[in-house]
């Protein structure tokens, strides 16, 4: 992930081939990670957010990488900044290897991701950020299997026993496991859509809310609210944050550690690359 507020924020998440957003400078530091992408998804069109698009488009195009993969790019329906770039492409790439397609989201969609026995799909939830902006996030959703509530006491021989007997459908249930959620820039985010995600990344443009002037990002401490509201389970990365705070990122990393929660916080640093395991 690299995120620095004004400047760029993208997210790439290896397992599913994945990019959240797509900043400036998104495929100089993918190297030939670009050609591994398989969907971008962008949270809104202001440019740190989809100026990376023009070097994602033409390397996939001109490198020594497999130039026959195929690329979506999902987007905010009705998002006219995003309208505006589809077309600038549409203009200056009419000789592209490959197929590229503009995919309009709305909230509540669903994208698949991959199948088999846990099947992954990209759940969209709405997001505020700017006035007239239309923006979403995201989540990576798994299919997953459980026993019932009533069988969970069982001993594991029983368990055995009543699958032996042709009724692993009766004692168990098929449930989604929201893995990760993406907010791209917003205020803080709404805990129903992202309930119970292992892995929330949520932008903390502000250490102080003395130094907002317009509601447009959140605090650090509205992320972490909004992590606890949510029950996130794993992790909660905090993104976008000002470079006015660079030289107090430690101490306020220390803080967070220090605090008492169900799950750990990381701060990334404006800037730099981080490698996040998540």
């Amino acid at each position: 992930m690299f995120s620095k507020a004004l400047y760029s924020t993208w997210a790439y998440y290896a397992p599913d081939r994945v990019l959240f957003d797509c900043g400036e400078g998104a495929s100089t530091f993918l190297e030939n990670r670009s050609f591994a992408i398989r969907k971008v998804f962008l949270s809104h069109g202001h440019a740190d957010h989809v100026a990376g698009l023009t070097g994602l488009i033409n390397i996939r195009n001109n490198a020594m990488g497999d130039r026959e993969k195929e690329l979506q790019i999902y987007f905010p329906a009705g998002n006219h900044l995003i309208s505006e770039l589809i077309t600038y492409f549409s203009r200056t790439n009419r000789r592209l290897r490959y197929h590229l397609e503009w995919v309009p989201l709305g909230a509540g969609d669903r994208v698949p991701l991959v199948g088999g026995r846990q099947p992954r799909h990209v759940e969209v939830f709405p997001t505020v950020h700017a006035q007239g902006e239309k923006s979403l996030g995201y989540n990576i959703v798994e299919r997953r299997q459980r026993l019932r509530e009533a069988y969970r006491g069982l001993p594991q021989r029983e368990i055995v026993d009543l699958v032996k007997a042709g009724r692993r459908d009766e004692i168990s249930e098929l449930y989604d496991q929201r893995l990760v959620s993406y907010g791209g820039d917003s205020v803080p985010l709404r805990p129903g859509p992202i309930q119970d995600t292992e892995v929330l990344l949520h932008e903390a443009t502000f250490l102080a809310d003395e130094d907002r002037k317009e509601y447009k990002h959140a605090t650090l401490e509205e992320a972490i609210e909004a992590a606890v509201a949510a029950r996130v389970q794993r992790k909660l990365i905090c993104f976008h944050i000002s470079s006015r705070y660079r030289r107090e990122l430690a101490r306020a990393q220390k803080q967070v550690a220090a605090l008492e929660l169900p799950f750990s916080i990381t701060l990334v640093p404006p800037g730099q690359v981080c490698e996040l395991d998540i």
